[in-house]
């Protein structure tokens, strides 16, 4: 992702931009900075670096990624990933992924957004889901750990393991395990703890497993 960004930060830049200074604006080593200006190179973007006092880095003028990296028909399906995306996260709305690609190709950028705004509504959820709110940063805690949270649902309290997130037409829902696997709505929960036991048993992937959880068989994971 620091690459994409590093990329789009020198499309942005009217002038050159000192090694540093990246270091600084991505809170990283001069050293890394300089190993991702190395693999940007080796993907064949025209790095240039200039020496000596006013040195600096840049990217050859005229380039241009949309023409270099995509076809029209990537571009245009890329897009629509991206506009389906802010339409229903807000964790992709407010990383502004669409206004970054308007500094590479605006023109295009702007003809496409327009047809789907036209051709292409989404209205799949009353609210977006935001994968940075608390409860959802809780437990991505615990994914990372691999260990269990107690949560709070409509006044229950219950110990699960979080596997996955599962984005279905009810919303965003935690696939968990606690005697049983089962799908609950991320906006039933109203509190997260991690209590940092551990499972080390095999887990059943919601892909191998969907069929056999019974959806609304719980009062609490009712809708999913």
């Amino acid at each position: 992702m620091r690459l994409l960004d590093i990329l789009f930060y020198l499309l942005r830049s009217n002038s050159k931009v000192t090694v540093k200074n990246l270091a600084e604006l991505f809170n990283v080593s001069t050293k890394t900075i300089q190993r991702d200006l190395d693999k940007l190179s080796v993907l064949g973007i025209p790095i240039i670096i200039y020496r000596g006092a006013n040195g600096g880095v840049e990217i050859d003028k005229n380039y241009i990624i949309a023409k270099h990296i995509l076809k029209y028909s990537d571009y245009d399906s890329l897009l629509l990933a991206l506009y389906i995306g802010e339409n229903i996260s807000n964790t992709i709305s407010e990383s502004f992924l669409i206004d970054k690609f308007k500094t590479v190709d605006k023109e295009r950028c702007s003809m496409v957004l327009n047809k789907l705004k036209e051709r292409f509504i989404v209205d799949l959820f009353e609210e977006k889901f935001d994968e940075k709110d608390i409860i959802c940063e809780e437990i991505n805690k615990a994914m990372d750990y691999k260990s269990f949270i107690n949560i709070k649902i409509e006044n229950k309290n219950l110990e699960v393991y979080p596997i996955s997130y599962v984005l279905r037409k009810e919303g965003l829902c935690l696939y968990c395990l606690n005697k049983e696997y089962m799908l609950i709505l991320i906006d039933k929960i109203s509190s997260v703890m991690i209590n940092y036991k551990k499972y080390d048993k095999n887990i059943i992937s919601y892909n191998e497993n969907k069929g056999n959880i019974k959806h609304g068989s719980v009062s609490y994971v009712q809708g999913c």
